[in-house]
This record gives C-alpha cells, structure tokens and sequence, in this order.
C-alpha cells in the first residue's frame, strides 16, 4: 500500500486554471453554459441492472464540494485511501491471472454505478472476455454546475485507484486492464500518471477510453501524459466519436479545449498509443452497449 499519510486538505492543496478562472465572468459564462447542457446529460448506456454487490473498489463520500475552495476530502479520508464492495476476486477466491477495472463517467449516481459496470461486462462476456471485471466507483454525482470541481475529483481518484491497483497486485499476481468512460477517461491517465510516479511500471497491461472527458493533447508525445503512459501502459486505445455530441458542446464550453474522445489525440501520438474512430456508436452514453457500442473493436485489442 501507498503511503497516504499525506493529506490535501487544505484549501489551497492547487492553483490550477480552474482557481484562476473561478469569479471572472469567464467562468460564469462557461459555468451556465454547462448548466444549460443539462439535458444532454439526461442519456445511460442501456437498461442492464447491475448486482448492487457488484464487486468494486469505491471511494464514494471522499469528496465535498465548498462553493468557493472547490473539492475538498471529507473528514477521516487521504489522498489515496478507498474501501471495496462485494466478492472481489482474489480476496478471498483463487486468483485470477488477468482483471478488467471499469471506471463510469460523470453524473452517474452511486446506486447506478453497478449498472454501467454489468453493461460493460455483458459487452465484454458478448465480445469473448472471459476474465473478472472489477468496478472502480467515485463521486461522480455532481451537479452540472459543477464541472470543474467533478473533474478535480476524477483527477484525484487517480492516486486512491492506483492504490488499489498496487495491492491488488500484490494480494494476487493479476495483470491489470482499464477501461474508462466519458468522465471516467480523466481517473485513468491520472491514475496511470501515479502509477508512474510511484515507480510502477509493469502494473498495467492496456487501458481504454472510450468517449473521454480529457484534454486532446493531454495523451500526446508531450502532453501532461504522454512519459507516464509510455512508461506504465502497455497499449492506450482511444475511442472517439466525431459526433459526440455531450462532449462537443459541453466539455468545450467547461474547459475551453476539445476532448480526445471527440477528436482523438492532438500531437504527436505515441508508440504505444492507438486512435479508433467509431463515428457508428449513436450517442456518448452507448459506447459499452451490447450491440450499438464499440466493444467488440476493444476486445480485439487486447
């Protein structure tokens, strides 16, 4: 386990854009703009229910929202402490030799999440993966005038994330898959950002993003990720729909930039990373869907 004595509690734990930009009529014209997306959240990747046990490392009630310092940690949690739900494998089990980690987006509620991690097992289960998925659950349910506070969070469940992965590891031997969507596309490089930090480097076999709220050329040559995803990652692939339409107008109004899950990486890409454009998957929230989405391309992947 990572040492996490290490709080960021403090108010001013970063000075990002986001701190810059809070109070100036910048922000306040891209904060309702997003406010005023509302409805194009309103979408969900299908009517699959999930086990409310669906095994999952969570760090849901991590987080709070001051309406001026921003994401806070709450009371009694660190900087890359988490807890886990339901039977994971490997705890308690035989170990397995390889596990997919499913992260969910934005807005997706904590008795919801179960359900996005069954639709992208199925997806997996109906594509020829046959190997245990594990969900990774976080404080995604903002409100949608809380964008740049939502993606704080996702960035700092990077660390609690890459915490589990480094004793899961440990505990069981397994290679590490990831897969994340939409907003979820933010907790994986910043997890893989950790890893790399903390010197693991051989921890995760591939990662997947599919519809991914980060920055374009964030996953570039010389982009805020690019070393620590040619140092950890054995393969990135980034699906990105053209016609996304949640990101096109909603992560360009919020961060003044466009999304690599809408126009792929923006740079030099590395050797290691590969762009899938799957302008068929109807909307932003059926990526995973059995049938509409695009999973039968990302199993071929691995």
């Amino acid at each position: 386990m990572v040492d996490d004595t290490t709080s960021d509690t403090a108010p001013n734990h970063r000075v990002s854009r986001r701190t810059v930009l809070r109070g100036t009529a910048t922000a306040a014209v891209g904060l309702a703009g997003v406010a005023g997306t509302a409805a194009g959240f309103e979408g969900d990747d299908g009517d699959i229910v999930g086990p409310a046990d669906f095994p999952r490392a969570t760090t849901r009630g991590h987080f709070d929202i001051h309406w001026w310092y921003g994401d806070q940690l709450t009371d009694g949690h660190t900087a890359t402490d988490y807890s886990t739900v339901g039977d994971v494998p490997g705890y308690g089990s035989a170990n397995p030799e390889e596990v997919m980690i499913s992260v969910h987006g934005w807005l997706v509620e904590k008795d919801v999440a179960p359900d996005h991690f069954q639709t992208v097992k199925t997806s997996l289960r109906n594509n020829g993966y046959d190997h245990p998925v594990i969900g990774f659950s976080y404080d995604s349910d903002t409100s949608v005038d809380n964008w740049w506070p939502a993606t704080d969070i996702a960035e700092r469940n990077g660390a609690k994330l890459a915490n589990f992965i480094t004793d899961y590891r440990a505990q069981t031997g397994a290679r590490v898959r990831l897969i994340g969507h939409s907003l979820g596309g933010r907790v994986v490089p910043a997890t893989i950002k950790a890893l790399n930090s903390w010197e693991y480097r051989d921890y995760v076999e591939s990662a997947t993003l599919l519809g991914a709220a980060a920055d374009n050329d964030s996953v570039a040559v010389d982009g805020e990720y690019g070393d620590d995803i040619a140092n950890v990652v054995g393969s990135l692939d980034n699906f990105w729909k053209d016609g996304d339409n949640v990101l096109n107008w909603a992560y360009s109004t919020g961060e003044f930039d466009s999304a690599v899950g809408e126009e792929g990486c923006e740079g030099t890409p590395l050797a290691n990373y590969t762009d899938h454009n799957v302008d068929y998957v109807p909307d932003h929230f059926s990526y995973q869907e059995p049938g509409d989405g695009c999973m039968s391309e990302v199993v071929a992947q691995f």
